[in-house]
C-alpha cells in the first residue's frame, strides 16, 4: 500500500529518498528550508556552510548515484556549483522536483500511537501541521557547526568564526589568520587561506591521515576497487594466535607471506609514490615534494594510527603550504589572552582572525532526542521505532562518498515501506548495532572513542546492498564477459554495480558504465592485491572467519 512520506532536506540524501520512494509508488513530500535544492552543497552567503571555491573531495565517478552517471567533465572533483547542477538534472530526470517544497522549516516531528507522524512546518505563510505515514530524515551530519570554547576566549580582541562562515579569500587578505583543525573542509580552507593571508598558522592537537587528492594524474579514489578492499582487516596485522596448531601455522606460513607482502609494498611505493617526487626538473620543486612527503609521514605518525584506522583528509595541499613556508604549524590551543592565542607548548600567536574548522554537531532538533540520538541499525533504522522512520545519509565513510551510501539506504527504506523487504526483530537489530560498533572500535582504532558515524565504505555498501537485495552475485557475474568481470573487481568502486541485479535493476546501464572503466592500479599492485585476497581466503578456512575477505559475493 502506498505511503504518504515526509522527507526532510533536499540535499543529495533527500533527493535520492524522494526518487526511490516514487519508484516504489509512495507519495513523498520533501521539505527544504533553503530556496533551492542541494543541501550543504548549495553555496550561500548567509545560510550556507561552504566557501565559494569549494570542490568535492570525492570524485564525480564515485559520488554519482547508481543510475545517473555524472557527465565526463565532472568525473574528477566537481566544484560544488557543478554538483548542484548534477543534482538538479537528477531531480528533473526522475520527476523529483514537483515533490520539493522550498523555504519551509521543519519545527517538529512527533510520533503517534498508530505509528503515524505529525510534521509541523513553518514557511512564509505561517505554521502548518500534516500527518504522514512515515518520515525520512535526510538533513545530514553537517547542519550545526561545532563551536568549542577555550579558556579566556571572551577576552579575544580579534574575530572568531567557524570555518562554515568562511566564504572567499577577501575575508583573509592581508590578515594574520589562525586555522584550527585539518579535517576535509579545514585542510582545503588552510590551503586557500595560506595563499592569501599575510600570515597563516594551523593549530592541531593531533596528527591526521593525509592522502593526495590525485595519483597517477587521476583522483586518488579511482584506486578504491573491490580488489583493493578484498583482503581481511586482520591479515597483515601481527596477531599471534593462542592455539598451538594455529601458532605453528602462523609462524611457518603467515609471517613469511607478510614479509613478501611488505617487500612488494615497499617496491610499489618506491616506484609509484617516491620516484614521482623527483619528476620535476626544478630542484626547488623536488625539495618541496620531498618536504611535503616528510611532513605527511610525520602527521600520520602523530595521528595515533595508520591510514586505514581513522578518518582520512583527502588533500595534501595544506601540507605543501607548510612545506613551502606559507603556513606554520602550531600545537593545540591552551587559552586566549586578549589579542594572543597561547598554545599547549607555550608558544603564542596574535591573529586578526581565528577560523575554527572543528566540524559539526549531529543534531535533529525537531525530533525527540530519545528517538533521534539512539543507535541505528546500519545507521538507518531506530530498532525501537521500526520501519516508519528512516535516517538517510547519517554516516560518513573514512574514504569514499556519502551519496552512494545514502542511495542504498533510501532504496532499502522505500522497499521496507512497501513490504517488499522487512526489518529483522528488534533484538537482531540491536545485536547488529553492537557488532558494527565492535568492528568500528577494532578497525578505526585511532578514533574509536569518537566519530560514531564512521564506516568502512566498501563493506558497508555491500551490507546495505544485501538488505536491498541488489548485492551482485557470483552467478550474475559469471554470465558477464571477462572484460566486465576484470573491471568489476579492479576498476573504481562505482555505485552502478548495485544496478546489476535486484529491485529496479538496470543491468544495461551498469554494464555500459563498468565495462568502460579504466583500471588505474599498476600491474605490480594488482598482483599484490590478488595475493592478499587469496591469502585472506586461505587463512579464513584454517584460522577462522575473522580472517575472511572484507568483501565477498554469494
Amino acid at each position: 500500500m502506498p505511503k504518504r512520506v515526509a522527507v526532510i532536506g533536499a540535499g543529495p540524501s533527500g533527493l535520492v529518498a524522494v526518487k526511490e520512494l516514487l519508484d516504489e509508488g509512495h507519495r513523498p513530500t520533501c521539505f527544504e528550508r533553503a530556496s533551492g535544492l542541494g543541501g550543504v552543497f548549495r553555496f550561500g552567503e548567509e545560510d550556507g556552510v561552504l566557501w565559494e571555491s569549494c570542490r568535492l573531495t570525492s570524485s564525480g565517478l564515485l559520488t554519482a548515484f547508481s543510475d545517473f552517471p555524472m557527465p565526463a567533465r565532472m568525473a574528477g572533483h566537481p566544484a560544488v556549483g557543478e554538483y548542484v547542477e548534477y543534482l538538479t538534472a537528477y531531480a528533473d530526470a526522475f520527476g523529483v522536483t514537483p515533490h520539493l517544497t522550498f523555504g519551509t522549516t521543519v519545527e517538529s516531528v512527533v510520533r503517534h500511537a498508530d505509528d503515524g507522524w505529525t510534521v509541523r512546518t513553518r514557511d512564509a505563510t505561517g505554521v502548518r501541521e500534516e500527518h504522514f505515514d512515515a518520515v525520512a530524515i535526510c538533513s545530514g551530519l553537517h547542519q550545526h557547526p561545532h563551536m568549542p570554547t577555550f579558556e579566556g576566549q571572551h577576552t579575544f580582541t580579534g574575530t572568531l568564526l567557524h570555518g562554515a562562515h568562511y566564504r572567499r579569500p577577501s575575508q583573509v587578505a592581508g590578515k594574520k589568520v589562525l586555522v584550527v583543525g585539518a579535517g576535509e573542509s579545514g585542510a582545503d580552507v588552510v590551503a586557500e587561506v595560506a595563499k592569501n593571508a599575510a600570515e597563516t598558522v594551523l593549530s592541531l592537537r593531533r596528527g591526521v591521515a593525509v592522502q593526495p587528492r590525485k595519483m597517477f594524474g587521476v583522483p586518488k579514489d579511482y584506486l578504491t576497487s573491490r580488489i583493493l578492499n578484498s583482503s581481511s582487516h586482520w591479515v597483515f596485522q601481527t596477531r599471534n594466535p593462542k592455539d598451538d596448531a594455529k601458532r605453528r601455522l602462523y609462524k611457518t606460513v603467515f609471517i613469511p607471506l607478510v614479509l613478501v607482502d611488505k617487500l612488494l609494498q615497499l617496491t610499489y611505493r618506491f616506484f609509484w609514490e617516491y620516484l614521482p617526487l623527483f619528476a620535476s626538473r626544478r630542484l626547488s620543486e623536488v625539495r618541496t615534494n620531498l618536504k611535503t612527503r616528510e611532513l605527511t609521514v610525520q602527521l600520520l605518525a602523530e595521528s595515533g594510527g595508520g591510514v586505514t584506522e581513522q578518518f582520512g583528509t583527502k588533500t595534501d595541499d595544506f601540507v605543501r603550504a607548510i612545506a613551502t613556508g606559507r603556513c606554520r604549524r602550531a600545537a593545540g590551543i591552551a587559552r586566549f589572552e586578549g589579542p594572543r592565542v597561547v598554545f599547549d607548548d607555550g608558544t603564542d600567536f596574535a591573529p586578526d582572525l581565528v577560523l575554527l574548522c572543528t566540524g559539526f554537531d549531529t543534531r535533529t532538533p525537531f525530533l525527540d532526542p530519545a528517538i533521534g540520538q539512539a543507535p541505528r541499525y546500519l545507521h538507518a533504522f531506530n530498532p525501537g521505532v521500526g520501519p516508519s522512520l528512516g535516517f538517510i545519509g547519517f554516516l560518513r565513510p573514512a574514504f569514499g562518498a556519502i551519496p552512494p551510501l545514502a542511495e542504498l539506504q533510501a532504496r532499502w527504506f522505500a522497499l521496507v515501506l512497501s513490504g517488499t523487504r522487512t526489518l529483522p526483530t528488534r533484538s537482531v537489530m540491536e545485536a547488529s548495532i553492537d557488532e558494527w560498533a565492535h568492528f568500528r572500535s577494532h578497525v578505526f582504532r585511532a578514533v574509536k572513542d569518537r566519530l560514531g558515524h564512521l564506516v568502512d565504505h566498501t563493506p558497508f555498501c555491500d551490507a546495505l546492498a544485501a538488505e536491498v537485495g541488489c548485492k551482485p552475485t557470483r552467478q550474475a557475474l559469471g554470465q558477464e564477459t571477462l572484460n566486465f568481470r576484470l573491471r568489476f573487481f579492479a576498476a573504481p568502486f562505482v555505485a552502478a554495480q548495485y544496478r546489476l541485479v535486484g529491485p529496479h535493476a538496470k543491468p544495461d546501464l551498469a554494464r555500459d558504465l563498468i565495462g568502460n572503466l579504466r583500471i588505474t592500479h599498476p600491474l605490480p599492485d594488482l598482483i599484490n592485491l590478488y595475493l592478499r585476497w587469496t591469502m585472506s581466503r586461505l587463512l579464513s578456512r584454517v584460522m577462522g572467519p575473522e580472517y575472511a575477505p572484507k568483501l565477498s559475493l554469494s
